[in-house]
């Protein structure tokens, strides 16, 4: 369900990068779609790529494999580049690396606020930024294209379209809400700002 949830906001490009790919899961489903002709994916783990060279050895010459820290020379001309699976700090450091323009799909697993802050920095745009849920867990889901953007505090940790809470994003803060219940004022401020959240649904 989650692959299937951060593909589904694929638009069709001609080449597509995954960085970090792991076993290239959400590049098979994009080639599956129809939504990219060519993709390069790369991971900095040998085994990694090895798993996703059996992932995608059907679609043969129409991907190129890059073993390499970061995004790769490789993939200069990808139309959208994917960076899902990693905390907010990695995707940070790799977006500190890379010049291009190409749109992006990010999923950063934890610390989410480094990858919208990272996005500004670059000089991009958020166009999407949603919580959803799969599996039992949450996940933060971002897409981005080259513009400026001005994030403030609560956008950059609860979503640059906060004040439009998605149920998954509602939920999981009120599970959180309800943890800072009775922390004493130590919390009083992040539970301020939940119930803030919180109020942009009614």
């Amino acid at each position: 369900m989650r692959f299937q949830t951060l593909v589904g906001v694929l638009p069709r490009v001609h080449t597509l990068a995954e960085v970090g790919c792991d076993h290239a899961k959400l590049t098979e489903l994009a080639f599956v779609r129809g939504l990219c002709e060519r993709a390069v994916v790369s991971d900095i783990a040998s085994k990694c790529l090895d798993k996703a060279k059996r992932t995608l050895a059907r679609f043969g010459d129409k991907v190129v494999y890059v073993l390499c820290d970061g995004i790769p020379p490789e993939a200069k001309d990808a139309d959208l580049i994917m960076i899902c699976g990693m905390g907010g700090h990695t995707i940070e450091d790799i977006l500190s690396r890379y010049d291009g323009d190409a749109k992006l799909l990010l999923s950063p697993q934890s610390h989410a606020e480094r990858a919208r802050s990272a996005l500004t920095v670059k000089g991009y745009r958020i166009t999407r930024d949603e919580c959803f849920k799969a599996a039992g867990k949450y996940y933060d889901l971002m897409t981005a294209e080259k513009g400026n953007m001005t994030l403030t505090d609560m956008q950059l940790k609860y979503g640059a379209f906060y004040t439009q809470p998605t149920e998954a994003l509602a939920e999981k803060l009120e599970k959180r809400l309800d943890a800072l219940l009775g922390g004493g004022e130590k919390t009083a401020e992040e539970a301020a700002e939940i119930r803030e959240v919180l109020g942009w649904r009614r």
